[in-house]
């Protein structure tokens, strides 16, 4: 039954009064709790309709813990699947004759060493680009932000994505040094953190969402001003080449693109199904051989049943005594010939009745096992021309695919202009 919001907040609202944060405290920095933590007021909040000014529960609990531990704008909060982050950004203080600031003052050959130690393969960056869909969702959200905020929030941003992922990974304990290979380490992957950053808003622009468009309005040739007052100066996505992206060109790029891709879906998809049909026609083949397999063993029983009641019936054809001696049930007995004849002549019938059932089921199950064989090679051919077409459409590419990874690069690049 859906609860009213106002009856979640209070609920909430009394978790937090007794909730301690501090308990899920690293280096005074990180809060980090696992969602069975927070369960009543997820729960809560899952069983409410939420006001239209929160997209998710996330944005209530961002908002309630903003509250409860003095969160500012640089400050990150994000829900992963299971886990909930709340990152202070932390200002740290560089030594005046420090060879090289960019890092907090520390070598070079310091920060390369921890990097050697800790992510001997790189291992920050799946960590990183597993997080940064999390932060752009909470923070780096066009329907949450202008280009102006933006351009406050993503260094923070990543700066914090960065010191989550080398707390949780390594045994440093000293923010400088936290902070230093925090630097070090986003040299080397920022680019990639920007594409996906531009590929998310381009999604979202392509889906014309009305945010996303106003957010990409402001890159320009002319001057803009947003609906808070704030003024943009020229500031158009430019390519490598200096060729200058307007909305129109992007808009017609982008719906190409979702085309292409949509095609490449649709193919994948188009193997799964196929992929799915094979699998249970297998499954359906291997069940027919089963059967047939069990309906010969019981054909084979049935023969051996008929060859034994022939081969007495012809002993007692034979003979020309009134009684004789007949094992039954394990146990020699005396019989009346004629009535024991009799009983076997009954009993061969039915015999012969089963063995023209099990005959005619095996033909049948032949015919059976015959016409799937048949049905999965068809299918079998069709997944070979889809997987082959695929093959073909992912290697050659689409036209619109270059064009689409020059404007991403180029958005990637206007973006983190500062």
């Amino acid at each position: 039954m859906e609860e009213s919001f106002s009856h979640a907040e209070k609920i909430i609202d009394q978790f937090l009064t007794e909730f301690d944060p501090n308990r899920y405290l690293f280096l005074d920095v990180l809060y980090r709790f696992e969602e069975e933590d927070l369960e009543p007021i997820i729960s809560a909040l899952s069983h409410c309709k939420l006001p239209k000014r929160y997209a998710s529960y996330i944005d209530v609990l961002h908002e309630k813990f903003a509250n409860k531990v003095d969160l500012n704008a640089s400050d990150l909060f994000i829900c992963t699947d299971d886990e909930i982050y709340i990152k202070r950004y932390f200002q740290v203080e560089i030594p005046e004759n420090s060879a090289d600031r960019r890092a907090c003052g520390i070598p070079n050959e310091t920060l390369a060493g921890y990097k050697k130690q800790y992510f001997p393969n790189n291992e920050y960056k799946e960590r990183l680009l597993t997080l940064l869909p999390f932060a752009i969702n909470s923070t780096l959200n066009v329907k949450k932000i202008n280009p102006m905020e933006f351009k406050t929030l993503f260094i923070p941003t990543f700066v914090n994505l960065a010191d989550i992922v080398i707390i949780e990974s390594t045994e440093i304990e000293d923010l400088r040094s936290i902070r230093g290979l925090s630097f070090f380490i986003l040299r080397e992957i920022f680019e990639d953190l920007m594409l996906l950053v531009a590929e998310d808003i381009l999604l979202h622009f392509s889906n014309q969402e009305k945010k996303a468009i106003d957010f990409l309005s402001h890159f320009g040739i002319h001057e803009t001003i947003d609906a808070k007052g704030n003024r943009y100066k020229p500031n158009p996505i430019l390519d490598e080449s200096k060729r200058a992206w307007n909305m129109t060109t992007i808009r017609s790029t982008m719906i190409q693109f979702k085309k292409s891709k949509q095609t490449l879906y649709d193919r994948r998809n188009d193997i799964a199904i196929i992929k799915k049909k094979l699998d249970q026609l297998h499954s359906e083949s291997k069940e027919i051989s089963q059967q047939i397999k069990k309906e010969h063993l019981g054909l084979k029983d049935v023969e051996e049943k008929a060859d034994q009641t022939r081969t007495t019936l012809e002993r007692l054809e034979t003979n020309d005594a009134k009684e004789v001696k007949f094992l039954e049930d394990g146990e020699e007995k005396n019989f009346d010939r004629r009535s024991l004849m009799a009983q076997l002549y009954r009993k061969e019938d039915s015999i012969l009745n089963q063995r023209t059932r099990h005959q005619k089921a095996l033909k049948e199950l032949d015919l059976a096992l015959a016409n799937k064989q048949k049905e999965i090679y068809v299918w079998e051919r069709r997944f070979g021309e889809t997987e082959k077409s695929l093959v073909i459409l992912e290697s050659q590419g689409h036209p619109i695919d270059g064009q689409y990874e020059r404007i991403r690069r180029a958005l990637a690049k206007t973006l983190s202009q500062r």
